[in-house]
């Protein structure tokens, strides 16, 4: 099954989001199954970054992105240019990454919308038959005071 996964690209000349298209191998039944189900193949997207990152560690430069100037000023202009590997060596376990969603889709950190209509409770039922537009938004606390 195929779903429509919008995603923030940010950059200097226009902040836009994509459509990325994520493949889960059953649907989803509840929102719950739905984020375990995003959280397991960004996972899987991860560990194969940190091992193109340790090729790259043990000298293979085949792994490195390279970009046109534009795209690193685009990079520059949102804090972070980044070549396509990752220096973190930690790579949490499934069972850690999906507790941490879960958790934090209860807390109110993190909202879904599927065709534009926000769930808020975790065992909601999905009816998903496929292509439908998912998106996973992640809020953030303002500090500040109220006067």
């Amino acid at each position: 099954m195929n779903l429509n996964v919008q995603v923030k690209q940010a950059g200097k000349k226009v902040n836009k989001i994509k459509t990325v298209v994520m493949e889960i191998k059953e649907p989803p039944k509840t929102v719950e199954e739905l984020l375990i189900a995003a959280v397991k193949q960004t996972r899987e997207l991860f560990v194969q970054k940190r091992k193109k990152s340790e090729k790259l560690e043990q000298g293979d430069l085949s792994q490195v992105s390279l970009y046109n100037e534009e795209q690193i000023e685009d990079m520059a202009s949102v804090g972070k240019v980044v070549f396509g590997f990752s220096l973190n060596n930690r790579v949490p376990s499934e069972k850690e990454a999906i507790e941490t969603a879960l958790q934090a889709f209860e807390d109110g950190l993190v909202a879904v919308f599927i065709e534009g209509t926000r769930y808020e409770d975790i065992k909601s039922p999905l009816a998903l038959v496929g292509e439908e537009t998912v998106t996973f938004v992640k809020l953030t606390m303002l500090t500040g005071r109220l006067w």
